[in-house]
């Protein structure tokens, strides 16, 4: 079994998310057996898995691994089905409810949208109105969490609970001697008939992944999330081939890979490099500069994260005329790493020269990047030619209308927007940093690479494209054909080295016979 290990799975997902669902749709072609894993508690994970098209089969997450609950149907569940005593007089509350035991407040049910008839929670209330417990459900219809509360209204103490209504799982919450809340006891509850107390996440993390391994022996454990679960991956007792992914730049100084300090989501796995057994890197570029600096033990491999689906590169290539004359896009989320001001900066001059062009940014926020983009908009009075629009899931649309796309990231492991740009067949033009753009865009051949912050370069790239419309076709043909490199045969074939080595290390005596 090769296991993607990740934190969570959220409804706007990140680049590693999407780089994990194409990962593992590819594995599923070649019908060789993967999941997604996740330890984070969520009472809506399924709810998002269907809308991403993930099967509950492909992913298990630590929760509903110990609630036995990863293939349970959703069910309804209404407030008809709390079964309250009749005696309590039960209100409408907008789309929620309130109770009332004669003229005291008992509880609250607050209902999911958009239909509000599914239970989210129910609150109860002590004598003097003070919330004492919160029972959360699940989506799929049954309670799932139980959270009691102190006197001033924070959690004590949590319960998750099965299907069958049983208790699995136990989290204590103490004041630490700052008066700073704490967990300090994590415990899972007649699991196999015994009870199991951990001291901190990581641990617990540590014993759910050894607990895959023993379910599904001989298994591979890829850390997609290396910062927060590279240490309980390194603590399993089982034996495990365990691989850390490089999802962006290990390093704080591009320029200088060799002796830059090291990028603080990576440190602790760098430094404790040896206990691996594999290392990703989406280019060779990035590959060529770890090998230098660490050398090729334990083994690196170079595998995209970019994966176009066959359908794309099969599908029937909109005519350059539909496109939208001089509609210039943007997907990223927004964040200050991805230096969406500088865009902004560049159409200032390009809207000048040519006032029909328009700048669409596709994408979450980050803090408060996207209140300041916004802000910059109005300053460069460019608000009736800059739009911005939120995390989407389908975007072909987005890019088979645009005629050229950006990206102007300080850093990039890869760049899986400039791959699914390329695959619909948009020019595109992209900082020079490291890694991606270069393995991606070929240069005046599909788009253009310019100096790293140079905004007066970005402005004429953009002009110069966009007043060529030869050249924009004719790289928008090149662009479908770039694509082709990176088709599930040919990343597939990328995997082949890493999967022979986790067969050498399983079967060493397989490979002494050769």
């Amino acid at each position: 079994m090769y296991y993607f290990v990740n934190t969570s799975i959220n409804p706007k997902k990140s680049g590693i998310e999407h780089a994990e669902m194409k990962r593992l749709a590819l594995f599923n072609q070649h019908q060789v057996p993967a999941k997604m894993v996740t330890r984070f508690f969520s009472l809506s994970l399924h709810q998002t898995l269907k809308a991403a098209g993930i099967s509950a089969n492909n992913q298990v997450n630590l929760f509903d691994f110990i609630q036995h609950s990863t293939t349970l149907k959703t069910q309804k569940f209404t407030i008809d089905d709390l079964h309250l005593a009749k005696s309590l007089r039960v209100q409408p509350d907008g789309h929620n409810f309130v109770v009332y035991q004669q003229n005291q407040l008992l509880m609250r049910v607050n209902t999911f949208a958009p239909d509000y008839q599914q239970v989210n929670n129910v609150q109860t209330y002590d004598q003097q109105g003070k919330l004492v417990k919160t029972d959360w459900y699940d989506t799929r219809g049954f309670k799932g969490l139980e959270q009691f509360y102190t006197f001033d209204g924070q959690v004590a103490s949590e319960q998750v609970f099965n299907p069958a209504g049983e208790v699995v799982y136990q989290t204590f919450h103490m004041p630490s001697r700052q008066n700073v809340t704490q967990n300090s006891l994590y415990r899972f509850i007649n699991y196999h008939g015994q009870d199991w107390s951990f001291t901190g996440e990581q641990q617990m993390t540590t014993f759910f992944l050894d607990e895959l391994n023993r379910e599904t022996p001989q298994s591979v454990f890829i850390i997609d999330r290396t910062y927060e679960l590279a240490y309980s991956a390194l603590q399993m007792r089982t034996k495990a081939f365990k691989v850390m992914h490089l999802h962006s730049n290990h390093v704080n100084d591009p320029d200088h890979p060799k002796t830059a300090t090291l990028n603080y989501n990576y440190a602790y796995a760098l430094n404790n490099l040896a206990d691996w057994n594999g290392v990703i890197a989406a280019t060779a570029q990035q590959t060529a500069d770890f090998v230098d600096r660490y050398g090729n033990q334990p083994p690196v491999f170079t595998i995209p994260v970019g994966i176009v689906p066959d359908a794309t590169l099969k599908a029937q290539h909109p005519r350059w005329s539909s496109r939208t004359p001089g509609k210039i896009i943007f997907v990223a989320r927004l964040s200050e790493e991805k230096q969406q001001s500088h865009v902004l900066r560049a159409f200032k001059k390009v809207h000048a020269a040519i006032p029909a062009t328009t700048l669409d940014f596709w994408g979450y926020a980050n803090g408060d990047t996207g209140k300041e983009l916004k802000k910059l908009v109005r300053e460069l009075s460019l608000t009736d030619a800059v739009k911005f629009n939120d995390y989407t899931q389908d975007l072909a649309p987005v890019y088979n209308h645009a005629q050229l796309a950006m990206l102007t990231s300080r850093a990039e492991g890869f760049a899986l927007a400039l791959l699914e740009g390329q695959s619909h067949g948009v020019p595109q033009i992209a900082y020079d940093v490291k890694y991606g753009p270069r393995d991606i865009i070929r240069a005046g051949q599909d788009g253009e690479l310019v100096p790293v912050n140079d905004i007066d370069a970005l402005a004429t790239a953009m002009i110069k494209l966009l007043q060529d419309p030869d050249r924009l076709q004719a790289y928008s043909k090149q662009a479908y054909q770039d694509a082709e490199r990176y088709s599930t045969t040919a990343v597939w074939q990328k995997w082949q080295p890493l999967m022979a080595a986790a067969d050498k290390f399983y079967h060493p005596e397989s490979e002494a016979l050769k």
